[in-house]
């Protein structure tokens, strides 16, 4: 199976170094400045799963080659528009394309512009960064991805991309509900990512506090209570399945988002926060603590574009 890993910055380099460190055939898209960085220096990785430091084959946009049989798409989401087109040659009848972004919207974008049939569903549990000279730095036991077909049939395809995905290094599982586990993990990284930034600081002094902990309780609620709302696939569980994974982090962790806005980076704020109030358009219901986090985020936007 040939691999074309979208990205290799801290998700899909982490990721699809363990493919190339297992043997499978991986290609890199990125961009000109980053494939002449990996061509003179490789991917390095420091995890505490084990270090690593590999060549690895990398093209950019406009270099002719065959279609892949898997893309796996690691970038953030205001990269996605323009990748969408970058990607249409090496699309081929069969390919499979399998999103590690967080969020939902995407998984519509991508089916409008390849086909539903090409689109599995998929993410991530990963803790990951990259250093200040391009490694990708993996910091905690999480490093999953989840995936499987958008209607939950358990597919031939979905069983040989296991079979690749399988035994590099990292932890893959193929899901019958993956609507569900999407929606699980969105609702977990939008509440993580949220509070971490209205607050700016680590979840253990977060959840440590009284008045900073109720505050993130409220806005759980407000999102699980909005998504089902909407109609998204939310079970009976996932509030408090996912105030129980918050209390399960170290306590000195920060979201990736909170790490963006300390280095002044772009945030996926429109994406992850403005998508779900985006659910809510039309409604009497207020609500109003995810309102004030994508208030402080939008600041920070348009702070950040005067820089």
């Amino acid at each position: 199976m040939r691999f074309l890993i979208v990205g290799a910055g801290a998700i899909g380099g982490y990721f699809g170094g363990r493919l190339v460190q297992k043997g499978e055939d991986v290609t890199f898209f990125v961009r000109p400045s980053k494939k002449s960085s990996l061509k003179e220096n490789g991917l390095i990785v420091k995890s505490v799963h084990g270090n690593f430091h590999t060549p690895i084959r990398a093209i950019t946009y406009g270099e002719a080659v065959e279609p892949f049989d898997c893309i796996i798409v690691a970038v953030k989401a205001y990269h996605l528009p323009q990748l969408q087109f970058d990607l249409e040659p090496y699309i081929g009848e069969h390919t499979m394309i399998l999103p590690l972004l967080n969020g939902y919207e995407h998984f519509d974008s991508l089916r409008k512009q390849f086909g539903p049939e090409k689109v599995l569903g998929g993410l991530c549990y990963i803790e990951t960064t990259l250093d200040h000279d391009g490694s990708v730095v993996q910091t905690s036991p999480f490093h999953r991805i989840v995936f499987g077909e958008w209607n939950g049939v358990q597919s031939e395809r979905t069983q040989i991309l296991l079979n690749h995905l399988d035994h590099a290094g990292f932890i893959v599982t193929r899901s019958q509900d993956i609507q569900r586990e999407v929606w699980q993990k969105y609702i977990f990284v939008a509440s993580l990512s949220g509070i971490t930034t209205l607050m700016d600081t680590s979840v253990g002094t977060i959840l440590a506090t009284a008045e900073s902990r109720a505050i993130y309780e409220k806005l759980l609620h407000e999102m699980v209570t909005l998504a089902r709302n909407a109609g998204m696939p939310i079970d009976s569980e996932m509030e408090a399945h996912t105030l129980k994974t918050m209390e399960s982090l170290r306590p000195e962790m920060m979201s990736s988002m909170q790490r963006d806005m300390h280095k002044k980076l772009p945030i996926e704020a429109s994406h992850l926060h403005g998508s779900l109030l985006a659910l809510a358009s039309g409604s009497n219901d207020a609500y109003p603590i995810l309102e004030t986090v994508y208030a402080r985020l939008k600041v920070y936007e348009s702070l950040l574009d005067t820089i």
